[in-house]
């Protein structure tokens, strides 16, 4: 059993992403479980130099620790997605041994212009599975001929159902609402969503904790477990934190990062009771260590309070 902390070192985390691993390593601590810390830079493209040596002491300097990760090591290593390439490619060929997958030449209007009622959700079009068609896949292909092919997985017509264990139960059709998702880009980089997928069951993940903007990506991820034969974790989606305005913060916006509130005085403590209050988890805003919040609750507790959270919509959106 583990719990784990995945952020994207694509710049400075802003609170709410900060909220997420406290929520995490309390999820971790009460369940008296490990918590893995890995750092999801797969886009390599969109990784800021230096973010992953400022997370780390930005959750060190909160009181967040972890049992296996970056400066420690574990049985897992790497810890770092651009570095886990082998086993995701060893996923890849075990999904396109069992005819899983197929190539894609299909570009982004290609989608548009194919994508009629029977292949729209009210968020956006989804891919019509032009080239699970061999003939199709053939004349789109000589179309783009100098195109990289992109992979795609073939979703049976199935509705996967599951219950969260903070906002309840789930159900989506993977036919209807999510359509033949990609699992390698056209530019070669594995997606999101295989690369989560074989790190959370390589590494033993029972627990995933995270934000409710993820929740869209929870049935796709859980038939590939079930294709690559990995346990299925427990998801807590969390509630987002939102700005004044109630959208959703950004890393794009350096306004919410922790490096504003340290230059301001603020203490680790005044930071924790800031978040554990914005969470529910305490009546009013105080100053409080991590040791402390997690000395008063239990994981029951701790499920209740986020359950009965007031904010946040939860909503499936799709995308391309």
């Amino acid at each position: 059993m583990s719990g784990r902390y995945a952020p994207s070192p694509s710049g400075a985390l802003h609170l709410g992403n900060l909220r997420t691993a406290l929520l995490a390593w309390l999820q971790a601590r009460l369940a008296d479980q490990p918590l893995i810390l890995r750092m999801e830079d797969l886009d390599l493209p969109r990784v800021k130099p230096g973010s992953n040596e400022q997370i780390l002491k930005d959750l060190r300097w909160l009181g967040l620790d972890w049992d296996q990760g970056p400066g420690i090591g574990g049985p897992c290593a790497p810890y770092e997605q651009s570095a886990r390439n082998p086993q995701y490619q060893q996923a890849f060929q075990q999904l396109l041994d069992n005819d899983l997958i197929y190539p894609c030449y299909c570009s982004r209007k290609d989608i548009q212009q194919a994508a009629s009622a029977p292949h729209t959700h009210e968020h956006g079009p989804i891919y019509p599975g032009t080239c699970r068609d061999p003939v199709k896949r053939a004349a789109i292909k000589q179309r783009h001929p100098d195109k990289t092919t992109a992979w795609r997985y073939r979703v049976p017509s199935r509705t996967i159902e599951f219950e969260d264990r903070i906002i309840g139960h789930i159900s989506q059709s993977l036919n209807r609402e999510v359509g033949d998702f990609v699992i390698k880009r056209a530019d070669g980089l594995f997606a999101y969503q295989l690369a989560v997928v074989v790190d959370d069951g390589v590494m033993g993940i029972t627990d995933v904790v995270r934000g409710a903007d993820l929740l869209d990506s929870t049935a796709r991820q859980i038939e590939l477990f079930e294709a690559l034969s990995y346990p299925i974790p427990n998801f807590w989606h969390v509630p987002m934190m939102l700005d004044d305005s109630g959208a959703r913060l950004s890393k794009r916006d350096g306004a919410d990062s922790l490096e504003v509130w340290q230059q301001q005085g603020k203490s680790a403590e005044a930071v924790v009771g800031y978040l554990a209050f914005t969470a529910g988890l305490i009546a009013e805003e105080r100053t409080i260590s991590t040791l402390e919040l997690v000395q008063g609750l239990t994981l029951d507790l701790l499920r209740d309070k986020l359950i009965n959270h007031p904010s946040g919509q939860y909503v499936l959106y799709h995308a391309l």
